[in-house]
């Protein structure tokens, strides 16, 4: 006999042949499949929905345990207090001048010469007279030949005197004398030479708006000392085209790297360099 299929729409009709189809019973046993493969979907999702969120409480546990255990650990970033970045404080920039060399004049000796006032003999008083020679010599003042020895305040040492500054006074000191870069057995040499300074110059030197705008242009002449460091320093404007111009090149040279600092009988001295900056429009 073969296996027969009681939900098979073929069976129903067999069981309904004759009868009233369109009663209730026939549509329910027609569509009893339909119904239970409907029925069997809803509970496999149901079932799915349930371990979703079984798994999904139990991953955010998980989570959240070991938050827990770090928590001790780590600090919020977001709690730390933000240290404000210091501001950089630009060194104002000091231009210094080149004080101007005062010229000495020559002024040749003169001799005060009085003119000889005439008045009456009644008039002249015979105590403001000059002396007749007889009249000196009869004197009994005379000019003292010896020494006096004083009380020793408020005078003058002898030796600070700029004649006696010599062998058997007292020595004086002499301050080291800076001499022209060019005048010393080895002068300063700057890293790569003097295409290297202008090179630079020519990068790092900033044309003044101001300037620009009111077409400036020529030559400030800057004088430096390189000391026995190599350092420059005491940057001064001995020729000068404007306030601004000289501070932007003043900033500039102030930049420099260090030289080779000049040598003389084999021990590093200080030196005077110069330098002219052209500021000039393309």
């Amino acid at each position: 006999m073969s296996k027969i299929d009681l939900i098979s729409r073929g069976w129903c009709d067999i069981v309904f042949e004759g009868r009233n189809k369109d009663y209730g019973a026939y549509r329910m046993r027609s569509r009893a499949g339909r119904r239970n493969l409907f029925a069997l979907l809803m509970v496999l999702a149901l079932i799915a929905a349930i371990g979703l969120f079984v798994l999904a409480k139990t991953v955010v546990s998980n989570l959240t345990k070991n938050e827990d255990l770090g928590g001790e650990q780590v600090t919020e970033l977001s709690q730390l207090k933000k240290e404000e970045p210091k501001k950089e404080e630009k060194k104002e920039i000091e231009v210094k001048y080149e004080e101007p060399k005062m010229e000495k004049v020559q002024v040749k000796q003169s001799i005060q010469f009085t003119v000889p006032k005439i008045e009456d003999d009644a008039l002249v008083d015979e105590t403001k007279e000059v002396k007749r020679q007889d009249e000196v010599s009869k004197s009994t003042i005379s000019i003292a030949a010896q020494d006096y020895a004083g009380d020793g305040k408020g005078g003058i040492n002898i030796d600070d005197l700029k004649d006696n500054q010599q062998a058997g006074g007292t020595q004086v000191p002499k301050e080291e004398e800076i001499t022209a870069n060019e005048l010393v057995e080895q002068p300063a040499v700057y890293p790569g030479g003097d295409a290297a300074i202008l090179k630079f110059i020519a990068d790092n030197l900033v044309y003044p708006s101001i300037a620009q705008d009111q077409g400036l242009q020529g030559t400030v002449v800057l004088k430096f000392t390189v000391d026995k460091t190599g350092s420059v320093c005491d940057i001064v404007i001995s020729k000068s085209l404007s306030r601004e111009c000289d501070k932007a090149a003043v900033e500039c040279v102030s930049k420099l790297k260090r030289f080779t600092p000049a040598r003389q009988q084999g021990h590093p001295v200080p030196v005077k360099y110069t330098l002219p900056i052209r500021f000039r429009l393309n």
